[in-house]
């Protein structure tokens, strides 16, 4: 650890995403003891791992079982917020993804007690659903008080005692690709009115699961990967989700709504501003010279002041306030940052009004609009 660099000035983060348990506790146990400001991000899908993660500090300890068990409960309890969530962390410019709505009432099949198997058991155990749990070997595994029915699920006879014929829902959840995606197919020749959750090991594998058609996928490295890559890239947006957590699902459904009239079918792309002189120094000389600059200032296009940007503030974090979505009016503060979603070419507009003082002039007055050279130049490449 110290010959990569872990005790470098300059060292920021240690990442530990090994299938180990052990040895990503040992990196997260070495990092915080040797560098104890580095922020520590980890895998682990190990309960009595992770709680030993925590004692050391840990930064972020990511289980892909319970992270998906939460996204199945917030897409059961509130589908607009996961769709949010969704659109928000997705590779921005892929198309946006459809809304989900898996079946809060009903009988479900869960097939597989393994630890995703379990984690998505407790879950909807938590929203009182009525479930039947599939496992060829609970002596290995364990099972849930209730029982469980002995098969692998990929044979009819397993999914009837199972009760397919009143299932609402079943979850193909084995480590093994090959019997979930048998499990999918031999559910849905029995009955047509599934709602399907599949789990995905193996990334060699992608085209078969896109072929099966499964209206929820669990993919363990791509639920870890898209979580550090929020984290590392853009991690206002996942205290914006933490915060967006608590809100009303109008409240989500409205936002989508306002996303999906904005980016044209495509996820959004995710921008974080900070008012700074080193990034940002024509709207923090402003500020500093006691100028007024509100939010919707900034979101306006600079070659028109009375054309709005595509996009939309999220999150603003000022000195020790959070708010989410922000008002237009809202004054802005030397230090502030400010989390977007929108175009692309909305977020290159926007840099050039925060760093030229004569193009943030007019936006704040009208007054000589910028013809520059420069400003012409920059139009002519946006246009390519």
């Amino acid at each position: 650890m110290l010959e990569a660099g872990l005790g470098h000035r300059q060292c920021a983060g240690v990442v530990a995403l090994t299938n180990d348990n052990e040895v990503n506790l040992k990196i997260a146990i070495t990092s915080k003891l040797l560098n104890p400001h580095v922020t520590v991000i980890c895998r682990a899908d190990s309960h009595d791992i992770e709680d030993n993660m925590a004692s050391f500090g840990t930064d972020y300890i990511i289980d892909p079982f319970d992270t998906f068990a939460k996204y199945l409960s917030t897409a059961l309890q509130t589908p607009g917020l996961y769709l949010l969530q969704r659109w928000l962390t997705e590779k921005p410019g892929t198309l946006l993804p459809d809304p989900v709505y898996p079946p809060t009432h009903g009988h479900w099949i869960v097939g597989g007690y393994g630890r995703f198997g379990k984690a998505v058991f407790n879950r909807l155990k938590k929203e009182e659903i009525s479930i039947t749990v599939m496992e060829a070997m609970p002596e290995k595994t364990g099972e849930p008080k209730q029982g469980v029915v002995r098969g692998r699920g990929t044979e009819e006879d397993t999914l009837t005692e199972a009760d397919i014929e009143h299932a609402v829902g079943i979850v193909a959840g084995t480590d093994n690709d090959a019997n979930n995606l048998s499990i999918v197919m031999t559910a849905r020749a029995m009955t047509n009115k599934l709602f399907v959750i599949a789990r995905q090991n193996y990334r060699e594998n992608d085209a078969l699961f896109r072929a099966v058609d499964a209206d929820m996928v669990m993919h363990p490295s791509a639920i870890v990967a898209g979580k550090i890559r929020v984290l590392l890239a853009t991690p206002m947006l996942y205290e914006f989700m933490s915060l967006a957590a608590y809100q009303e699902e109008d409240w989500a459904c409205a936002l989508v709504s306002r996303i999906a009239g904005l980016v044209d079918n495509r996820v959004p792309v995710i921008q974080e501003i900070v008012v700074d002189q080193d990034r940002h120094c024509a709207i923090h000389d402003a500020l500093e010279r006691g100028r007024v600059v509100q939010l919707g200032d900034i979101m306006r296009s600079p070659g028109d002041r009375d054309r709005s940007l595509r996009c939309i503030a999220l999150l603003r974090i000022s000195r020790n306030s959070r708010e989410l979505l922000p008002e237009a009016d809202t004054e802005l503060l030397p230090g502030d940052r400010l989390l977007f979603c929108g175009t692309r070419r909305a977020f290159s507009t926007m840099e050039w009004t925060l760093c030229h003082t004569a193009t943030l002039e007019y936006i704040l007055t009208g007054e000589d609009r910028p013809r520059s050279w420069i400003w012409r130049k920059f139009q002519e490449r946006k246009k390519r």
